[in-house]
């Protein structure tokens, strides 16, 4: 019989195992979050219509005359106001 101390063939095989178990156990997590990222549709349209508001407000906004920064405060805390 080995000592305390001493690691059997049997021993580290097991910790091999183990290890593998986890690795695979991460991947498995991962796939399972990408696969809930492409499975939830409506949250992925609405981040994509938020992103190309955003994008078309701007581009908007920086051919407007002067005006332009008030005219953003104010639709911003129109915004704020309306979804409160």
């Amino acid at each position: 019989m080995a000592a305390r101390g001493d690691r059997t063939v049997e021993d580290l095989r097991i910790a091999e195992i183990r290890d593998e178990i986890e690795a695979i156990r991460r991947r498995i997590a991962g796939e399972i979050d990408g696969l809930t990222y492409k499975v939830d549709v409506p949250a992925r349209l609405a981040d994509g219509l938020s992103s190309a508001a955003s994008t078309f407000t701007a581009r908007v906004m920086q051919h407007l005359p002067g005006g332009a920064r008030d005219a953003t405060k104010e639709a911003a805390g129109s915004e704020a106001a309306s979804s409160e």
